[in-house]
């Protein structure tokens, strides 16, 4: 049998090392040209997957900003809710205000917002409450707030509410330039004096949702009333805080532009100021005619503590994104997605339409 010889290239052949045969040092350059590619494909990937990422977070931040545009627009624009809210408001009128599904969720400045009062409320020209005005807002407050509340007999709220055995309080309403309605002095009232005292004067909600009911049983223009005259008060340290309001023209008095312009203070039983006390007295001597100022100040208003919040955000209870759980977030979105969807249905589609043509746009564009 004849054996068939084979020239073998040596490596000094090959142009390769003199210490490898040229089939070692081939394979040991394929091995390495492998790892390498695989090391290039492993980067290449990773790019992919940053590239990805970052489009992804992108199109998550487009669509955040897109999300609010949209139902801000829509809020100002005056899109009709599943209440036809909107659509009842669109010629101003005064009648009640239809009440919405998600009503409970409003917060105080959700009701001015809703019920479109700042036009109304900016208004300084806007006339006195007649006495058929304060006869509906009693009316209302008896049907959903308190039967029992009545005015007294021989002083009408056009004049206030009996303050002694005197009768009303020394002071009578008017417009005050710049200010709208005011409280003028009706006679000269000595320094100390008592000017106003509002435990014979103001009404004081069981809860936030009693206010609620009652802004929607008055006409609309009353309820604007009503939102801009509540405050919040409490009546002890550490105390509830309560929402209070007046059916009378008490809740007429305005705050003094500067803290000169003060002349009346709530005292307490020491003749100290004092933020739990609804007893005014004179701090300085006021002329007849003269307008009565209060500061705002003396009072916390806080309508959170109140009960008076947005309630949009209120189901998660944690301050970062590490101690909430996932089943407070799922609470949340679902909120979120119901109080959207009564704004307007057709808001909920148009944004998921959005998300599904952002997300198309990234896996289109990124291989």
């Amino acid at each position: 049998m004849a054996i068939t010889h084979r020239h073998i290239t040596t490596a000094n052949e090959a142009g390769g090392s003199p210490l490898l045969p040229i089939s070692t040092q081939t394979n040991a350059t394929t091995s390495f040209y492998d790892a390498n590619k695989k090391n290039l494909g492993r980067k290449h990937t990773a790019k992919q997957l940053s590239d990805k990422s970052v489009a992804v977070v992108a199109a998550l931040a487009f669509l955040g900003l897109l999300t609010p545009m949209l139902l801000f627009g829509n809020y100002h624009r005056g899109n009709s809710s599943s209440s036809n809210l909107r659509s009842a408001l669109g010629d101003l009128g005064d009648g009640p205000v239809p009440r919405p599904k998600n009503w409970k969720t409003w917060g105080y400045y959700g009701f001015r917002d809703n019920f479109r009062c700042h036009g109304y409320l900016s208004d300084r020209t806007k006339p006195l409450p007649t006495m058929e005005d304060w006869e509906t807002m009693l009316k209302a407050y008896n049907q959903v707030v308190d039967p029992t509340y009545k005015f007294d007999p021989e002083i009408s709220p056009t004049q206030g509410y009996r303050l002694n055995e005197d009768g009303p309080p020394p002071y009578y309403a008017k417009l005050s330039p710049g200010k709208g309605r005011g409280l003028f002095a009706s006679r000269d009232i000595q320094k100390g004096e008592i000017v106003h005292n509002g435990t014979k004067s103001d009404v004081v909600f069981p809860n936030e949702t009693s206010w609620k009911r009652f802004m929607f049983a008055m006409p609309r223009k009353m309820a604007c009333d009503n939102a801009e005259w509540s405050f919040t008060q409490q009546f002890e340290e550490d105390g509830r805080m309560r929402i209070v309001s007046s059916l009378n023209i008490a809740i007429l008095m305005n705050e003094g532009n500067h803290r000169n312009e003060v002349n009346v203070e709530p005292k307490d039983g020491k003749g100290e100021t004092s933020e739990y006390s609804t007893l005014f007295r004179a701090i300085k001597d006021i002329k007849k005619d003269e307008e009565i100022l209060m500061d705002y100040a003396n009072y916390d208003t806080d309508f959170k503590a109140a009960g008076l919040a947005e309630l949009v955000l209120s189901e998660i209870s944690c301050t970062s994104f590490e101690t909430c759980s996932l089943y407070q977030f799922w609470r949340l979105c679902k909120k979120i997605s119901r109080l959207t969807w009564e704004a307007n249905p057709v808001l909920v589609p148009m944004i998921l339409i959005c998300y599904c043509v952002m997300m198309g746009i990234v896996i289109w564009v990124v291989p």
